[in-house]
């Protein structure tokens, strides 16, 4: 413990009004900021965090209530609410003010409902801060919850659900929640829709609402939490001032008495139909609750050694059987009152669909190798050393997202264990962990399938798909058990870690300011730079083995598909998973080449760069590699079109401003002529014909990044070619580019796309800065006035050197058509109202966004994202994010307003008005675009366009 600071909440003798909580909250040493926590006079509790390197601060409130407390007669009640608390408020009575408020001020707010808990939070720029707190408070004591807008807001909850009801992942929870014990509340449906939500008899809704929010939103079961540059002392005064006007109406938490489950829901087999290609297999045991034993996590140490990848390990031996692509196993400590779950998630390849029982039975094999065998020190000296590197060297969170997992953990934890629950761990007690493994048995299965080949005989509540459920007898159990002896025979736990870091020396400084190109040769480049921030004994490489392989034909596009996304991450599965163990991660992507990726502590970092390059050049690729990467990828593909829309309209545009492109059906035919001999020969020209580009960053010396690329360079062969990067369309001023194409989902949606003709950093400013300010308003006139989808958004973007702003939005309601003429009135509305803008307004807005880009990094992540970026677009200067902003500070409200008629309104523009058809309104009529080119395929759209 003694390793740890130790925070200690005391009196704040200033504020009469406030008492200690007496508490100690043990953060990592990684962490420099101040922790204070008060119990304020209406008993709310409140989490002060002092970052004086801030410069936006943060709020979040959490009432531990949620779904499963909604009433019979109001099924979604609680998210309802949700909505409905942020329609104004009695001294913020403007409907939507409040986010608005918060977005103009170079922040933003957001709320989630879960099944145990509702929280809230916003971000803001700290001058506004008080007027924020005051705002949220105000929604707290006094909201409007007009029914004016009940209809309106109903309508929201239902195109929310309607949203991602088709999101075979949401659909595969819900079948575990329906098939628990009827009598818990958990086992309803919970995000509530028009069917659910409406006045019944005997059950007004408005009443219920009114009731719900009076009976539960209580200051004295609430939890709080600000953030931000200002001291303790000056947030303890704005807790006081702003949220002592929470009413504690003295509530109690409401107790569910039933079991979550009783014998009837255990030992049975779900059955669910996707709406994609899926075939996935999820063990599950729900367990008593093992949420207060987190300081030994037992849970933590037995799904450790399941999920593990390593040689040996349950998934291996399953991978090499052939009967899955990947296993992935968890701990849900609180998945309901009194209860944890403990899951296995494999998902199957078609062999394992057919052998479900074999994966079923190597799983209670692995199991029992685990009692028999695993529980040890060793077992248990492994986890704590990776639980202490990774909270020793913690990276720092801030602002909202922080605030938001801190509030939330307060509700489920000691104070003092608010940030160290996730790594404390105390001592080894087999006994805990015995007892858990105990629990995990046939009787006690549940075994959730889903597979298009399901044929059900009951239909999934307020969802419509096709699902079972069956008792596993008792003779299958059985036949699980009699293969143990055999199976475990053939697997073995997880042993030593090569990766460990052996020293964590931070070595001397140079190149903190700005990133030096160490090599600048036509086919050789070495970027490097030192964090300017943070002493850490951590760093990241990326290695770029540049060239246009994958760009040559659709064919080769196809086969380097397989490579990196199929056939390379099984592959390296186990390397990876031990090295995860050891605070390394690392990732292979294909962009312009191969790209290899490596991050975390930098001892021995540049060793496993090495060893990733050789893996990937050596590692023998089989027959069974490349049948299992064709189905997989074929599957991919086909399920694009039965996945969100708005995600389809995305992919459809980037297709068409990418040089080259290949349509679905092209990459589909594609994939049956790969060889083995194709994708042997592909991987060897990459090592063969590629110029070689890489980034060091971190606690690493300029001598050993160069003598690293050194390495790098004896195992491959250079290309004599300069760099090659992707290229994008050239935008062509009065050009417009009218696209549709169908989806299986039922939503449709729509992408309106504005491209400049103009290159230069001061267009992209422009659009980033029109983008602040048009964003609150699009999302109020699509949303909340017109109910026409659950979340409108605006977007600014490059595409190549040229600026572009959409609008964006996926619709339940209407199809493409109406939802451009939508679109059509807010560009008429919103040039109306950006002419009316004042310019302290405008300057408000500059400020706040310029102070979100130049505030100090929380972590290395963050120090590292905007250079990490720039590199991997081949941008020729790395320490351009100064002309960025420089762009930004000249930018003016007569600028804005001359780049929104330029680039939107008037004629000389590019536009591409993308259209997706969901299943729902294949009848419903399409946009149009004045004057469009036709585009019949997209291979003709490649031949016609010029590239930048």
């Amino acid at each position: 413990m003694s390793a740890f600071r130790l925070f200690v909440a005391g009196f704040l003798l200033s504020v009469s009004t406030l008492a200690s909580a007496d508490s100690k909250i043990i953060t990592s040493p990684n962490d420099n900021r101040d922790y204070q926590v008060l119990e304020l006079s209406n008993k709310l509790q409140v989490l002060l965090v002092s970052d004086v390197e801030a410069k936006n601060s943060a709020a979040t409130l959490a009432i531990p209530v949620g779904s499963m407390h909604n009433p019979d007669e109001q099924l979604g009640l609680a998210h309802y609410l949700e909505h409905m608390l942020f329609l104004g408020s009695e001294r913020y009575p403007v409907i939507n003010d409040y986010s608005k408020f918060m977005r103009l001020n170079g922040g933003y707010t957001n709320a989630y409902t879960a099944q145990e808990r509702t929280v809230y939070g916003f971000e803001v720029n700290d001058k506004v801060f008080p007027e924020a707190l005051d705002r949220l408070g105000d929604v707290m004591r006094a909201p409007l919850l007009d029914e004016t807008y009940a209809d309106k807001e109903r309508s929201t909850v239902n195109a929310e659900h309607q949203t991602y009801k088709g999101q075979d992942a949401r659909k595969f929870y819900t079948l575990d929640r329906y098939t628990l014990n009827p009598a818990h509340p958990i086992s309803r449906f919970s995000t509530g829709d028009l069917s659910t939500l409406k006045d019944k008899p005997g059950s007004n809704l408005q009443q219920e609402m009114v009731r719900f929010f009076e009976q539960n939103y209580s200051a004295n079961t609430m939890k709080a939490v600000l953030y931000g540059p200002r001291t303790t002392q000056d947030l303890a005064k704005l807790a006081e001032k702003y949220f002592t006007q929470i009413p504690n109406r003295n509530a109690k938490v409401p107790t569910i008495l039933a079991p979550v489950v009783t014998a009837k829901e255990q030992a049975i087999e779900a059955s669910l139909k996707p709406s994609a290609d899926i075939k996935a297999l999820k063990i599950s045991f729900l367990v008593p609750s093992v949420k207060d034993y987190y300081p030994y996590k037992p849970g933590g140490f037995i799904s450790r050694i399941l999920g593990s990848d390593r040689e040996g390990s349950l998934s291996a031996y399953l991978q090499q059987a052939g009967l899955v692509e990947s296993l992935t196993a968890g701990l849900d400590t609180l998945y309901a009152p009194n209860t944890s779950n403990v899951t296995i998630q494999f998902q199957l390849t078609e062999k394992g669909l057919q052998q479900q029982d074999d994966i079923i039975a190597a799983t209670f094999a692995y199991i029992e190798l685990i009692k028999q065998t695993g529980v040890n020190q060793a077992q248990y000296d492994a986890l704590a050393k990776s639980l202490e590197n990774r909270f020793t060297y913690l990276p720092k969170s801030a602002g909202f997202n922080y605030s938001m997992s801190l509030v939330a953990s307060m509700l489920l934890f000691p104070v003092e264990d608010i940030i160290y629950s996730h790594y404390r761990l105390d001592g080894f007690k087999p006994k805990l962990i015995n007892n858990l493994l105990a629990e995990l048995t046939p009787e006690r299965v549940r075994v959730f399938v889903m597979s298009p080949d399901v044929k059900g005989d009951q239909t999934l509540y307020r969802y419509g798909d096709s699902y079972k459920v069956e008792p596993i007898s008792e003779q299958r159990q059985q036949a699980w058990l009699k293969q143990v002896p055999l199976l475990s025979a053939k697997m073995s736990l997880p042993s030593g870690n090569r990766w460990l870091p052996e020293s964590e020396a931070i070595l001397p400084p140079e190149h903190q300011q700005q990133a030096v190109q160490l090599v600048n040769k036509n086919n050789v480049s070495l970027w490097f730079k030192q964090s300017e921030f943070f002493k850490e004994p951590k760093g990241s490489l990326s290695v770029e083995l540049n060239n246009e392989l994958s760009h040559l034909s659709v064919q080769n596009r196809v086969a380097m598909a397989m490579l990196i996304g199929e056939i390379l991450p099984k592959k390296l599965v186990g390397l990876r998973y031990e090295a995860e163990e050891a605070s390394l991660s690392f990732s292979v992507t294909g962009n312009n080449g191969l790209t290899v990726s490596t991050s975390g502590f930098n001892d021995k970092q540049g060793e496993l760069m090495l060893q990733l390059l050789q893996d990937i050049r050596q590692t023998p690729l089989l027959a069974q590699d490349l049948a299992l990467a064709k189905v997989e990828l074929k599957r991919q593909i086909e399920n694009k079109r039965k996945g969100q829309s708005i995600n389809l309209a995305f992919s459809e545009f980037r297709n068409l401003v990418r040089v080259p492109s290949w349509s679905d059906a092209d990459l589909l035919a594609a994939v049956d002529k790969i060889s083995l001999a194709d994708l042997t020969q592909l991987r060897e020209q990459v090592f063969q014909q590629s110029s070689l580009r890489m980034l060091v960053t971190g606690n690493f010396s300029s001598q050993q990044a160069t003598a690293l690329q050194q390495q790098v360079l004896a195992k491959i062969k250079l290309n004599d070619a300069p760099f090659y990067h992707i290229n994008r369309i050239k935008p062509e001023a009065k050009r417009r580019v009218n696209w549709h194409t169908e989806s299986e989902m039922g939503d449709a949606a729509l992408g309106y796309i504005f491209i400049s003709t103009e290159k230069g950093l001061s267009n992209k400013a422009a659009a980033d800065l029109l983008n602040k300010i048009a964003y609150s308003e699009f999302y109020d006139q699509i949303r909340t006035q017109e109910q026409l989808s659950y979340s409108p958004f605006t977007a600014s973007f490059p595409v190549g050197d040229y600026a572009a702003f959409g609008l964006f939005t996926q619709s339940p309601e209407k199809g493409p058509g109406d939802l451009q003429q939508s679109f059509e009135r807010f560009i008429r509305n919103f040039d109306t109202t950006l002419k009316g803008y004042k310019e302290a307004e405008f300057n408000e807005v500059k400020q706040a966004y310029i102070a979100n880009l130049t505030k100090k990094p929380s972590n290395r992540g963050e120090e590292f994202a905007y250079i990490a970026q720039v590199w991997q677009e081949g941008k020729p200067d790395l320490n351009e994010k100064a002309l960025r902003v420089a762009a930004l500070e000249q930018t003016s409200l007569a600028d804005i307003q001359a780049f929104y008629q330029h680039t939107v309104i008037n004629q000389d523009n590019e536009q591409y008005l993308i259209q997706v058809v969901g299943s729902n309104f294949a009848d419903a009529a399409l946009g149009k675009l004045a004057n469009a080119k036709e585009i019949k395929s997209l291979s003709q759209w490649q031949q016609q366009a010029v590239a930048q």
